[in-house]
């Protein structure tokens, strides 16, 4: 017994309760599977829907403060109050991420349960990949684009926006591209910011080694720590 946890589009974070899990099982469940994911709502600006089950007012109160203040997320419903299928809902989530550009939405339609994820196109502006597992991008992660993975990222094109790799805390993870020019590099907790006129000469990888981020050549050849 207990919770599933699914992406949707728009940032929404979508947790089905098994109708027959007591109100503690459930509390139990939102903390086990919330904390093995921690890093990935840094900046998301996740909203949250509970639905499956009916809550009583001092519950929704409680399990609204407990994901504000353990995971950061202020925008908590439930499916009895503000189904997501309604154009009034709709409406209100493409007013939050429509227009501002420094917001980005998600893309990826399973947000827990992919092991992996391949992506076979270009990664615009203001889209966002989450995944627990690898990621494979075809195309270009541009400029404003996160892509954030508990294991490794790989990326066929140019990776220009936010990588981070190892989100669930693993060291033995690669960040790679033909062109490495990211905005921002995450290896778990290490963070390396590259200048804007860093060269990205070749395909290179990203990995984790003695306290720092090292970044390589795919072929031998001298590497360089950030």
């Amino acid at each position: 017994m207990g919770i599933r946890i699914k992406g949707k589009s728009g940032g929404v974070l979508e947790i089905m309760v098994q109708p027959a899990s007591s109100y503690d099982e459930i509390k139990l469940a939102i903390g086990d599977k919330l904390n093995k994911h921690k890093g990935f709502f840094s900046g998301s600006e996740a909203k949250v829907i509970f639905r499956g089950k009916l809550f009583s007012v001092p519950q929704r109160k409680e399990l609204t403060q407990l994901l504000h203040e353990q995971y950061g997320i202020a925008n908590v419903a439930f499916g009895d109050e503000a189904p997501i299928e309604t154009k009034e809902t709709t409406k209100q989530l493409m007013t939050d991420t429509g227009d501002d550009i420094n917001r980005v939405t998600l893309v990826s339609k399973e947000y827990f349960d992919a092991k992996s994820v391949f992506v076979t196109h270009t990664l615009r502006s203001g889209q966002r990949i989450e995944c627990e597992g690898d990621v494979v991008v075809l195309g270009d992660v541009n400029d404003g684009a996160e892509v954030i993975a508990g294991g490794s990222i790989a990326v066929m094109g140019s990776l220009r926006g936010l990588a981070h790799a190892g989100a669930m805390g693993r060291a033995d993870v690669v960040v790679a591209a033909n062109v490495l020019v990211p905005k921002q590099l995450r290896i778990s907790g290490k963070i390396a910011v590259f200048p804007a006129d860093a060269g990205g000469e070749g395909p290179k990888v990203a990995e984790y080694k003695q306290g720092s981020i090292v970044i390589r050549p795919l072929k031998p050849g001298r590497s360089s720590a950030r």
